[in-house]
């Protein structure tokens, strides 16, 4: 029994296929943030079976109660979506990493894609980097083949072993069918747990540019702007926390953030806070919990 209901069926002529997971490689959602605002204006075609992928004690649904009643559950899910963008059939999959059949999933998703004809992938994830917010957000690039990368893409150079996500096993499984396959990964700075907007921006440049899809980025450049000015008003208010700041941009400066994957140790010895205390201070403030010693605890 296939792991997936096929709701709809269209004709698809050269469709290529944007692909994000929750996960490790969605450091503040900012990978299925921009899936999820590629796939707004389209429909869901396919539906994978949640209850053979989630185990629902970790990926627990989520509850909304209305004056003591449940309104609603919200399970976690696994879809394709389809959407016609200057006369071109994109199909987005997307939504939580699944917890069990990763294998299954990966062979079943390859014959489903290779009989859509899929010729083109394209993955978008994030993943939690030592650089500030008060620079440009960068965006590392993989490639099937080295004839997919632009002269301004960055490959992170050496060796890099780091745990498996699921988005990545499936990538891979759709390269062996013969799709070529690019991937374009957000570093996010590690202080920020809440969606970053200028991260979603850069991604989705990224795409837009490599599928020459007209993809209006307008209203989610504001917000990134106005999410950004927040982040340094939070800053204003601790003049430790600036210090940090400052020491991550000097280091992106050398050239050094590129390749630090996490929280820099060296900064939490020189009395700085740590990459957890701001964004537990970001959150606060995100949530309107005040500053400093004021603030109420996370």
């Amino acid at each position: 029994m296939a792991i997936y209901t096929i709701r709809e069926s269209p004709a698809f002529e050269d469709p290529v296929m944007l692909l994000a997971l929750s996960g490790w490689v969605d450091a503040a959602s900012v990978g299925t943030d921009a899936a999820d605002l590629v796939a707004a204006e389209g429909s869901t075609i396919v539906e994978f079976d949640r209850d053979a992928l989630f185990d629902y004690r970790s990926s627990r649904p989520q509850l909304r109660f209305e004056d003591g009643d449940l309104a609603e559950i919200t399970w976690p899910e696994l879809t394709i979506s389809h959407r016609i963008i200057d006369g071109r059939d994109v199909l987005v999959m997307t939504g939580n990493e699944p917890d069990f059949r990763w294998i299954q999933l990966a062979e079943e998703t390859a014959e489903l894609v290779q009989r859509m004809g899929v010729g083109h992938l394209v993955t978008v994830g994030s993943v939690p980097a030592a650089l500030p917010h008060t620079i440009e957000p960068r965006v590392m690039t993989t490639a099937s083949v080295p004839e997919l990368l632009t002269d301004d893409d960055t490959v992170l150079p050496g060796t890099l072993v780091v745990p498996g996500a699921a988005v990545s096993v499936l990538s891979d499984r759709l390269v062996q069918a013969g799709v070529a396959s690019v991937g374009y990964w957000a570093q996010v700075p590690h202080y920020l747990n809440q969606p970053w907007h200028a991260g979603v921006l850069a991604l989705l440049q990224r795409v837009r540019r490599h599928l020459a899809l007209s993809l209006p980025l307008d209203e989610l450049r504001n917000a990134a702007e106005e999410q950004n000015r927040e982040l340094d008003r939070i800053l204003a208010g601790r003049p430790e926390a600036q210090d940090y700041v400052q020491k991550l941009e000097q280091m992106a400066a050398e050239g050094d953030g590129i390749e630090n994957l996490g929280t820099p140790g060296p900064l939490d010895s020189e009395g700085l806070p740590s990459a957890d205390e701001l964004a537990a201070e970001v959150e606060r403030y995100l949530r309107g919990g005040g500053s400093g010693d004021d603030a109420d605890p996370p």
